[in-house]
């Protein structure tokens, strides 16, 4: 049996201390180091918290941001196909055996689906170059929309009159497209 020395021995006793370190800075040491430690994680931690914060706005903003991007690209899509169908629909003109009546009257729902798809842009298109030449196609088209009304208001009116005059008013084939292009 071996008998540890006395100093030894008075170390172990002790408790709290390491018997390495017969004064206790070892554990001063330990202590004053985990201290630090603890001090700089906190530390870090408070000066990442603004990053991390802003960070995560800028993730939600950027959420919101695609969010909003896709809700605006779906309904100018839907409005673009609105406009499409109507004027598909308001193109298909029974002929009135009259090519001028028949030509305007087809012209101008087409005109005026290329004003709705311009407006469309208006409504939610960035480009500038695009906006500008989306306010040229309304203004240029409507223009033109109400040059061709006029124009068939007057072959309705001579086709009209011409067929009075020859007693078949309800024979002279251009009354549907008057009343498709309206």
């Amino acid at each position: 049996m071996r008998i540890p020395s006395s100093n030894n021995y008075r170390l172990q006793s002790i408790p709290g201390r390491d018997p390495r370190q017969p004064d206790g800075k070892a554990n001063d040491h330990e202590y004053a180091m985990k201290k630090t430690l603890i001090g700089v994680a906190l530390a870090l931690l408070v000066l990442a918290y603004p990053t991390l914060a802003s960070a995560q706005q800028a993730v939600s903003a950027n959420n919101a941001e695609q969010s909003h991007k896709q809700a605006a690209e779906a309904s100018f899509m839907a409005e673009n196909q609105a406009a499409m169908s109507k004027m598909m629909k308001d193109m298909a003109v029974k002929p009135s055996g009259n090519v001028d009546a028949d030509f305007t009257a087809m012209m101008i729902p087409h005109h005026q689906g290329a004003v709705d798809m311009a407006e469309a842009e208006l409504h939610y298109g960035h480009n500038l170059k695009l906006r500008r030449i989306a306010s040229n196609i309304i203004a240029g088209q409507r223009k033109q929309i109400g040059a061709m009304k006029a124009a068939l208001d007057q072959l309705l009116a001579k086709a009209t009159s011409s067929a009075t005059k020859s007693g078949h008013a309800s024979q002279d084939g251009v009354r549907p497209a008057r009343h498709a292009a309206r």
